[in-house]
Formats: structure tokens, C-alpha cells, sequence
């Protein structure tokens, strides 16, 4: 975790200098925000039941962007950090657990192919967290660490810009890198690091920590105010593997809708859905809570839409 937070703090130093040195072509575009959004829950004798909470998330968006004659490049250095308490009225040793944690580094670099809407481009995303994360508050064992999971993709394609505001890159070279540095997570054969058995199934206990794919991407990025004080980044991500089972489509997407009160308030509500076939999700009833056991008497596990939500009031700094 201290070399992740090293790496980032020495990328944000390098966006913060440059910006500031008089050698920068003036066709740098270039800033960002950062900002805490906090939600609390209290509840005392409550006869309808609940549980009190406290959330805090903390959020860095920087970018830097370079457009001169037939080229652009394109900078951008998103990070979450966030924490959920549950019960702390009550127990005020109840567990600390993550909400949010998210480091994710893009840099894409295009060359004016034809007319005035295209560009040969070269795609570069780099995507793992800061901490250790556990399935519920204070369990033991951990599923997920820095840098397990840590995904690299490099892609080149045409890139379509019809505004400032709107683009879309497809990509049918495209390299897409699995990391997990956790030898017990990798030998668990999290997140699809390892071999197929002949069934097709991951094959547990190998101890593989990188997997490498190779097929198709396609990266869709909106990002504008869409009314005073008001603005929305969508930004959609597919991925298709050529050699493994290509119609089952990788699919990010995420949403971030920022509504300013004033010049430090904000109102943030922010959303990340995830699906991928290769991420085996644990079944669990919606209902008790209890795990959904097969034939085998295991635990039922298999792919499922990921979905993350996060709504608060907080403080934000613009750039």
C-alpha cells in the first residue's frame, strides 16, 4: 500500500509541477477537483429499526490535456478512498469498512487520421486500490488487496472527437493484463489469474498472479456541464476477448453527476457498475443473507453485475 500511495503522490507532484513550469506549450489544458463528502446516519430507540452509520469518501480527479495541430494527448488521474461505520452509537468498536477505493491512471495519445472527428490513437489504463478489502466488517480474510486486483490495458485503435465534450475509441488490438501479487488470493484463483481445468472452471492452487488477454476494446467518455453548476462524466468500457469466449463482453461503466451548491459545497452522486465473466461473485440470499449452497454443499459462485452506488453532501475544491 505504501509503494501505491508513494506512486501516486509522486504522479500528482509531476502534474502539479508541470503545470506550473513555463516550458508547458501553451496548448495545455489542464485541473481537476478534490474533495470529502461525508453521510451520517444516527438513530437512538428507533422503533422502526435500522442501524446507525457513518461514511466518509474522500476524491481526487486531476487532468491534463495537449492538443496542437493533428495531435492530442489526453491525462487523467482519478482516486477514491472511503470508509463505512456501522453501529456506532451502540458500539463504537464496531469495525471500520471500506466503501469506496479506487486509484485509476488513462492516457490516450491520437494523431489526426482523417477528415476532422478522427484520430489514430494509442490507448494506455492502468486500475488497482489502496487497501485490503473484506466481504463484511472485520471477517479475517481479505479478497482483495493493492495490486490484487490490478488491471493494465494498452490498446491502439481510431479515436472519434466529434466535441470537446465527447469520444469514442475502438480498438481491435488491444492487451489486457490481470494482476494479483497475493500469493493467497492467486492460489485461490481470484479474479481469473489462473488456468481452465478441462471443464472450463479456474484451476485453483496454481499460483499464477498475471493473466493476459487479447481481443477488442471499445471506450466511450462523455464529460460536460449539462445545465449551470450541474456536470456529468459517463464514461462506458468494453472489452471482448478473442481467444477466450468472445461473446462474453467485459463491460464498465461508471457515472459521476456533480451538482454545486456554491464555491466549496457540493452534492455528488456517483455510480460504478462492473461485469466480468472471469470474477467469480459468491451467491448469497437477498433475503437471510445466508450463503446459496449447490448439490456439492459449497458455497454457489459465478459471474454477476457489480454494482456500487455513493450519494452524499461534502466539501470540493475545483482546479
Amino acid at each position: 500500500m505504501k509503494k501505491i500511495l508513494f506512486l501516486s503522490l509522486m504522479v500528482l507532484c509531476a502534474l502539479s509541477g508541470s503545470y506550473a513550469q513555463d516550458t508547458i506549450p501553451k496548448p495545455w489544458t489542464k485541473g481537476g477537483q478534490g474533495g470529502l463528502t461525508f453521510n451520517q446516519v444516527g438513530l437512538s430507540n428507533w422503533a422502526a429499526g435500522g442501524q446507525s452509520n457513518l461514511t466518509l469518501v474522500g476524491q481526487l480527479n486531476a487532468f491534463a490535456n495537449r492538443k496542437v495541430n493533428t495531435t492530442t494527448w489526453d491525462n487523467s488521474l482519478d482516486m477514491a478512498f472511503g470508509f463505512i461505520k456501522n453501529n456506532f452509537i451502540y458500539d463504537p468498536k464496531a469495525p471500520i469498512t471500506k466503501a469506496v477505493d479506487k486509484i485509476e491512471l488513462n492516457s490516450k495519445y491520437g494523431k489526426k487520421a482523417f477528415g476532422e472527428k478522427f484520430y489514430y490513437s494509442g490507448l494506455g489504463t492502468f486500475r488497482t486500490q489502496f487497501a485490503p478489502g473484506r466481504a463484511t466488517p472485520g471477517a479475517p480474510v481479505y479478497i482483495s488487496k493493492a495490486l490484487a486486483p490490478a488491471y493494465l490495458i494498452l490498446a491502439a485503435g481510431i479515436d472519434y472527437k466529434p466535441t470537446d465534450y465527447f469520444s469514442v475509441f475502438l480498438s481491435p488490438l488491444s492487451g489486457k493484463m490481470t494482476i494479483v501479487t497475493d500469493d493467497s488470493l492467486s492460489a485461490a484463483a481470484a479474479y481469473g489469474v489462473n488456468t481452465r481445468d478441462a471443464n472450463g472452471d479456474f484451476r485453483p492452487g496454481a499460483f499464477e498472479k498475471v493473466r493476459m488477454e487479447f481481443g477488442a476494446t471499445l471506450k466511450a467518455k462523455f464529460k460536460k456541464d449539462i445545465m449551470k453548476n450541474v456536470g456529468l462524466e459517463s464514461n462506458l468500457e468494453l472489452f471482448s476477448n478473442y481467444i477466450d469466449r468472445p461473446q462474453n463482453i467485459d463491460v464498465r461503466w461508471t457515472n459521476s453527476l456533480v451538482a454545486r451548491i456554491n464555491k466549496y459545497i457540493v452534492v455528488n452522486f456517483f455510480t460504478d457498475m462492473i461485469y466480468d465473466n472471469d470474477i467469480a461473485i459468491p451467491r448469497v440470499d437477498m433475503k437471510t443473507g445466508a450463503p446459496v449452497l449447490g448439490a456439492d454443499g459449497k458455497q454457489k459462485a459465478g459471474p454477476a453485475l457489480q454494482f456500487m452506488e455513493v450519494f452524499g453532501l461534502g466539501f470540493s475544491y475545483k482546479f
